[in-house]
């Protein structure tokens, strides 16, 4: 049977023919049309099976050569089934095909495609970050293996678990020396050094007020495709660090976005307690999202090269140990990469003429062991596509020295493909159409708008018709009853908040509930020992608190975006109601965008209403100026030393005593968040009902522009050419614009 399925990962759209004819319609398949490829690639064959009812199926895809990696991965445990690659043009140069598109709108026909809001939007959508957060537990040589990356001695290594700062290392080939700027707590810059070394780094770390090191300067062997990429050094789960940079690193694992994360492991001493509230994030962001949530965490298994094979250690053995252990936390199938950072870096400072310390100097003459010993191949264990192995093979194949191949061996360069790989396969693909979407709708607006007026022009009767409706519309504004019915209709729509903090409730008790029952498994134990695990427990509660915080800022997000996208949902079905659109005679087929499109979307209403919402947070925190105003943590039932007299402690009685504070506090935080919730969308609400006047207004204006255009017999041949013009130049300029988000399947390749 011939199955044809062509995914797009710019339109996030999936096709898929069965003997020429569409398949996908009243299948299982339909529901993940839309979905990006990843999210169901590990279940699309059986899928296809099981629909078919035949497993001898030769399918031909046409996408990207990396989608169809990800088919391929997955096809080999499916024997009976073919698979061909249909080529598509892997378009390198999309950023500036978009530049050149709004460089051809300031110069079109159009006043309203010459706004400059509309390119502001394009350059925030085309220049937002993309954050590539690498943590890591204690003594797991972090801080080396970002100097490998970099090919220079910058981040500082000592005292790694006193470190409390985030550094933010900005991507810029373009710099030839790395800049720096220290921040402070309130976000004040407090300094700035033009050219820093790894000196000003550890000065900078040892200092106080700083809370933020921003570093800009290049990531030499990161492919940035016009992304601005952050490689932003985060504090260890187990570092005295400030709850805010808890959170962020919390908060970066959990977002939406996807960002990538680089979990740096030590190969030899894997921690068993400091990170596992971390590594329990992982695995929630890793369970949901497809194979996209499972590429973006990168499981870097550092100090590979300190096994002994002649003591029986292995490479693949301490791998099992690290995934057996990532499992153990619910992370599933994770991708493990062995490296040597500490050999990557040395060769890497060399080779950039950078002096070498006496210590690195004999590291560097124990490389032999990357050449003489087989298992020290690291990049030969790391999971990548096989065209990005062939590609490092060839690479060693035709190095130029054994430096350079050792580089390779060392597995630094895999996982730099590694992120390379993902930039290309998700980053880039979501912000080219991010671009893209910033303009398309008003452009559509002004297409519909044109060809609006060309059948006003063209054609008497729609003339008269046209102005007919146009009358009954402003007749229906004036009156205004319909627009006091939505009023209404918004007021009293029910603000759901209680199953949008249910999860968030139900999952910090069952945490904290885990927690209580490792002290309450103890009866009489010494002094010391209760102590040891309380003080362990705190540091787990404070984890647990940042958690809650991280939770219900994103809760709050959801149930913001969520309230106004049905707010924009009813308004366009009012707008819809005023205009009658399906009881007039108007010819022209979805001519209702020309009044509708315009009126508002989600993300704009969104951030038009956060901007007050901004000026509101800074009175909203409490105890600490630099936590949100939900959390919780208060270390007074943790530092008191009730049992300071005894010899020895009940530690049930210890657990309920510690308890009770902490669920009464996250109650009650909750409560706060909840009702804090429901205040912000009464002022959401508030904020709408302000916004429906304006939109009347600009519904007027635009309903009385039409009819006078409808009433008007003028000069209509010469305006009628006009429009033909306009036309012609939208009509090129929508190509183009559809052209950058489609898929051009290679010239010679048939299908």
């Amino acid at each position: 049977m011939k199955v044809t399925v062509k995914y797009n990962p710019y339109k996030v759209e999936t096709q898929i023919w069965v003997n020429g004819e569409e398949f996908m319609a009243k299948t299982k398949l339909e529901a993940y049309k839309h979905e990006r490829l990843q999210v169901w690639v590990e279940d699309v064959f059986e899928m296809l099976i099981e629909e078919l009812n035949d497993d001898r199926i030769e399918i031909d895809f046409i996408g990207t050569k990396l989608d169809f990696e990800d088919m391929e991965d997955i096809k080999q445990g499916y024997p009976t089934i073919k698979l061909e690659h249909i080529a598509v043009e892997e378009v390198k140069d999309k950023f500036s095909q978009l530049s050149e598109l709004v460089q051809m709108m300031k110069l079109g026909p159009f006043e309203k495609l010459r706004d400059e809001r509309i390119e502001r939007n394009f350059q925030k959508a085309l220049n937002s970050e993309f954050e590539i957060a690498v943590i890591a537990t204690m003594s797991s040589g972090k801080s080396t293996l970002i100097n490998a990356m970099l090919g220079h001695e910058l981040m500082p290594s000592k005292n790694e678990a006193c470190t409390a700062k985030v550094s933010r290392i900005k991507h810029n080939l373009e710099a030839e020396h790395y800049s720096a700027r220290a921040y402070d707590a309130a976000g004040e810059m407090i300094r700035f050094i033009a050219k820093a070394t790894i000196d000003d780094f550890i000065v900078l770390n040892e200092d106080p007020d700083i809370q933020v090191i921003e570093i800009e300067g290049s990531l030499p062997n990161i492919r940035s495709s016009q992304m601005n990429l952050v490689l932003v050094d985060t504090p260890g789960p187990n570092n005295s660090m400030e709850g805010a940079h808890r959170q962020h690193t919390l908060s970066v694992i959990k977002s939406d976005d996807k960002p990538m994360v680089l979990y740096v492991l030590n190969a030899t001493q894997l921690r068993t307690d400091d990170d596992l509230a971390l590594l329990r994030t992982v695995a929630d962001a890793m369970a949901v999202g497809g194979k996209q949530s499972k590429d973006r965490f990168l499981f870097a298994m550092n100090k590979s090269d300190e096994f002994d094979s002649e003591k029986g250690e292995s490479i693949k053995g301490a791998m099992d140990g690290v995934k057996e252990y990532l499992e153990m936390q619910g992370i599933e199938r994770p991708n493990i990469y062995p490296v040597s950072a500490q050999i990557a870096k040395i060769i890497r400072k060399k080779q950039n003429g950078y002096s070498l310390t006496r210590a690195e100097k004999a590291n560097y003459f124990a490389k032999e062991l990357f050449l003489e010993d087989p298992m020290m191949r690291l990049n030969e264990y790391a999971p990548l596509s096989p065209s990005l192995q062939a590609d490092i093979r060839d690479e060693i194949s035709n190095a130029i020295d054994e430096d350079e191949a050792i580089v390779h061996y060392s597995g630094i360069t895999s996982i730099e493909r590694a992120i390379n790989q993902y930039l290309e396969k998700y980053a880039v693909t979501s912000k080219v159409t991010n671009a893209v979407n910033t303009f398309q709708r008003i452009v559509e607006q002004e297409d519909m708008n044109n060809k609006l007026e060309q059948s006003i022009l063209e054609d008497a009767e729609q003339r008269k018709e046209i102005g007919r409706v146009m009358e009954t519309i402003e007749r229906e504004l004036e009156k205004g009853s319909k627009a006091q019915e939505f009023k209404e209709k918004i007021k009293s729509m029910n603000l759901k908040v209680d199953k949008f903090f249910a999860p968030t409730h139900r999952k910090i008790f069952t945490l904290l509930n885990q927690e209580m029952n490792k002290l309450r498994g103890n009866s009489k134990i010494g002094r010391f020992e209760a102590e040891r695990l309380l003080t362990k427990l705190t540091r787990n509660v404070q984890l647990l608190q940042d958690d809650l915080a991280t939770d219900l800022d994103k809760r709050i997000s959801e149930i913001l975006h969520s309230t106004a996208e049905g707010y924009v949902i009813e308004y366009k079905n009012h707008i819809k109601h005023i205009a009658n659109f399906e009881s007039n005679a108007i010819k022209l087929g979805g001519w209702e965008k020309a009044l509708t499109i315009e009126s508002v979307d989600v993300l704009d209403l969104i951030e038009r209403f956060s901007y007050s919402q901004d000026e509101k947070v800074g009175t909203k925190l409490v105890v600490n100026t630099q936590r949100k105003w939900y959390t919780f943590w208060r270390p007074r039932h943790v530092e008191e030393d009730i049992y300071e007299r005894v010899e020895y402690i009940n530690m049930k009685d210890v657990a309920e005593e510690f308890v009770l504070p902490i669920e009464e506090d996250i109650s009650t935080n909750i409560q706060a968040a909840h009702d804090f919730t429901k205040s912000e969308l009464e002022r959401l609400q508030t904020f709408f009902l302000g916004e429906i006047d304006r939109l009347e207004e600009v519904l007027r204006e635009r309903v009385n522009q039409i009819r006078r255009l409808a009433q008007e017999n003028d000069q209509l041949e010469e305006r009628m050419q006009e429009k033909l013009e306009n036309q012609k130049w939208l009509d090129e300029f929508m190509e183009n614009l559809d052209g950058i988000l489609e898929l051009k399947i290679k010239e010679g390749v048939q299908l």
